[in-house]
């Protein structure tokens, strides 16, 4: 999802992208991983994700790339790790889209 300045709750919809967000977090390891990343509120190494939901590394991988294709996580290569952080962008833009029809 884009980046861009919060619309007034009158003017939000539901658009392919926040499909895609929801689909990805429908299943129960991803919300877990999601969530362990709100939490930390910071950047995490993958290692360190993988200790906390216990799932295995390739399932963790799998999970992880489908949080990043939604646009819920981003990622970055630092030498042998690769750190995971929540794109706080897209979960605002979430929150707002549920809240508005409340």
């Amino acid at each position: 999802m884009k980046s861009t300045a919060p619309l007034p709750l009158s003017k939000l919809e539901a658009n392919p992208a926040h499909v895609e967000a929801f689909k990805a977090l429908a299943h129960l390891t991803r919300l877990q991983v999601f969530f362990f990343l709100v939490r930390a509120g910071r950047e995490v190494p993958a290692g360190e994700i993988q200790e906390a939901v216990e799932v295995p590394g390739p399932t963790l991988s799998h999970h992880l790339d489908v949080l990043r294709r939604a646009g819920l996580v981003q990622s970055r290569r630092h030498e042998r790790y690769v750190y995971y952080a929540v794109r706080r962008d897209t979960a605002t833009a979430l929150v707002r889209l549920l809240t508005a029809c409340c």
